[in-house]
């Protein structure tokens, strides 16, 4: 998405100044109708035969043609870099979403790329703490924590939440419901939503100011049985 921003000016910049370095491009979208840039990205490739362009689409929509508008289906992740990139010491720079930083970043070194060939920047804190996730099943003599209830007052569900996704948002998305998203890492509050009831916790501090009695989804989790106005 759009944490291509950043790459795009020393994209830019390197190819403008002459250099010949082989560059690769791995930019991950969930379809055509979030691709950025897409005509100046594709001149460039053409233009410049150094510059490798990789589309990812996560949702490609039915018109998207799978080696036209995009090259792979899915998120980036290192086992598209393994297949794709060659032994060479190469320098990564990564800017993304939470998500995909901790997945890639630790991928990177486990792949033997050295720390001082990699660089990222992440939207928000720049913390790369693991997700939270489920936790484990009560073990006999424990006390079992009653399941929490989100609800989804326009579109009718009431859904228990196991904790199997990292966020609100990506709970909705799973169960069918349509939220508006953009960044989803908290900096652009387009997954705001209206809290009738419960109240959420936070993943990290989002960048993103909600409005009193909202959340933002990409970045929270229920602490107790929840209501939205989604």
């Amino acid at each position: 998405g759009i944490g291509i921003t950043p790459i795009l000016s020393m994209l830019n910049a390197s190819l403008q100044n002459g250099n010949s370095r082989e560059i690769w491009l791995f930019y991950g979208v969930r379809n055509s109708a979030d691709h950025f840039m897409k005509k100046h990205l594709q001149a460039l490739a053409k233009e410049h035969p150094d510059f490798r362009l990789r589309i990812c689409y996560s949702r490609a929509l039915a018109d998207d043609a799978l080696g036209n508008d995009y090259w792979h289906d899915g998120h980036i992740d290192i086992a598209l870099l393994r297949q794709t990139l060659s032994l060479k010491p190469y320098r990564f720079y990564v800017c993304g979403p939470r998500a995909m930083m901790e997945s890639l970043i630790p991928a990177l070194d486990e792949w033997g790329v050295s720390e001082q060939n990699i660089y990222y920047e992440a939207f928000g804190p720049a913390s790369l703490a693991k997700s939270v996730r489920q936790q484990p099943p009560a073990q006999e003599g424990e006390a079992l924590v009653a399941p929490v209830t989100v609800t989804f007052a326009k579109s009718g569900k009431s859904i228990d939440w196991n904790g199997s996704q990292d966020s609100l948002l990506e709970f909705a998305e799973k169960n069918g419901i349509a939220i508006a998203s953009g960044c989803r890492a908290g900096g652009c509050g387009s997954c705001q939503v209206t809290i009738e009831e419960g109240e959420v916790e936070y993943l990290q501090s989002p960048d993103f100011d909600p409005d009193p009695g909202c959340c933002l989804l990409c970045v929270s989790r229920p602490k107790r049985n929840l209501i939205l106005q989604a």
